[in-house]
């Protein structure tokens, strides 16, 4: 009998010790647990006022602008607050979820006639954001407006570079850069003077990550009927575009673009790898926003895209329907819509997935999975 006890003794203490090892590693791995968190995505805002042009050296230079510049002015008075402090009630109800917002350029309008105005205008648009959006890390793109002008690129070396290192909490030189959220990588590619694919490749490739986002001004694979519109889309430049449609592929990130004021999700294969592009746009101009040209699927992603907008430059139609045509092959998803809005990009160990939300509303239009996306 006591050596029945004894036995029964020693199995409850192995069972005990058992279970306060599990509960501990448990306890430990989930204390090693990145937390999930969540950003804002914003695509063009081209913020303006009238204050902002020399209109003597835009009627000279850019006499065709004026009524753009008009319009952007309207749109930042009347609508750009209400997006800004909608993404600002989404910060507070997330519980410190959403702690980032990433802007993929065109920032600013520019066109401003001079160094000064152009600096004038990056620091109103700054002021506003800190106005609305007081605490947040707020990082940009630089997009091809930001750095239109006489001085501005110089406008934007002096005012955002600083601004951008601050908020990075790192030095930045330049406005291809990257740093670190977390285990994921956040890669920033200048489209217009850095086009450096060896620092791209180098910095996805030499820094070891769980996800990677690249954020481009210009989008990397071609959607819509501006379809000559991406980025190294010279037939001259045809082997640097599958060098660097191989390094994204290679990495598989997923590529925050802007610039042709659309929303799109889509998967472009390489032989790498396969990558995924995301496009926004938050010009909100009216305070009723419906969902324009919405497709999804395969079949859509066509030479017919180039009829979406019938009047744009009809002298290049069949150009632009071959670009599309030839990228079709590669395109493994794709969906398309027109509409201004802004997105959260929910990121945890798990995946990403992203919510679209229409004009500055509370409300999801829908949800996207990035995984199945990648999957295709």
């Amino acid at each position: 009998m006591q050596s029945f006890r004894r036995i029964f003794m020693v199995v409850k203490i192995i069972l005990c010790v058992q279970i306060i090892l599990l509960a501990f590693g448990a306890a430990n791995a989930h204390a090693n647990e990145t937390p999930a968190y969540s950003f804002v995505y914003l695509g063009d805002i081209h913020f303006d006022k009238k204050s902002h042009h020399d209109f003597d050296w835009v009627r000279a230079n850019k006499p065709n602008d004026i009524r753009q510049i008009e319009d952007y002015v309207r749109i930042t008075e009347n609508h750009t607050p209400g997006l800004l402090r909608r993404i600002q009630n989404s910060i507070d109800s997330s519980h410190l979820r959403i702690n980032m917002v990433v802007q993929g350029g065109d920032f600013t309008e520019g066109l401003c006639g001079s160094r000064r105005l152009q600096e004038t205008q990056f620091k109103d648009a700054l002021k506003c954001v800190r106005k609305y959006i007081p605490r947040t890390t707020f990082v940009t793109a630089k997009g091809n407006h930001d750095i239109t002008g006489p001085g501005a690129k110089e406008a934007f070396d002096s005012v955002m570079l600083p601004w951008l290192s601050k908020e990075c909490k790192k030095k930045i030189d330049s406005a291809s850069f990257f740093f670190f959220k977390g285990p994921d990588l956040f890669v920033f590619f200048d489209a217009y003077h850095n086009k450096d694919l060896d620092w791209l490749e180098k910095t996805l490739s030499q820094n070891k990550h769980r996800h990677a986002f690249v954020v481009i001004h210009p989008p990397v694979v071609p959607y819509n009927a501006r379809s000559t519109w991406h980025l190294f889309s010279r037939d001259k430049e045809k082997d640097v575009r599958e060098r660097f449609l191989n390094i994204l592929g290679a990495n598989k990130v997923v590529v925050l673009t802007a610039h042709l004021h659309k929303y799109v999700v889509l998967a472009r294969k390489t032989s790498q790898g396969t990558f995924v592009q995301f496009s926004m746009n938050s010009v909100i101009s009216s305070p009723e926003i419906s969902v324009k040209d919405h497709l999804k699927g395969l079949n859509n992603y066509s030479p017919a895209l180039v009829d979406l907008e019938p009047e744009f430059s009809p002298d290049t139609k069949q150009q632009r329907q071959k670009i599309l045509e030839d990228e079709k092959p590669y395109i493994s998803y794709f969906e398309f819509a027109n509409f201004p809005g802004y997105a959260v990009i929910n990121v945890s160990g798990n995946g990403i997935d992203i919510d679209i939300y229409k004009g500055d509303s509370d409300t999801i239009w829908k949800n996207v999975p990035l995984g199945p996306v990648f999957d295709n």
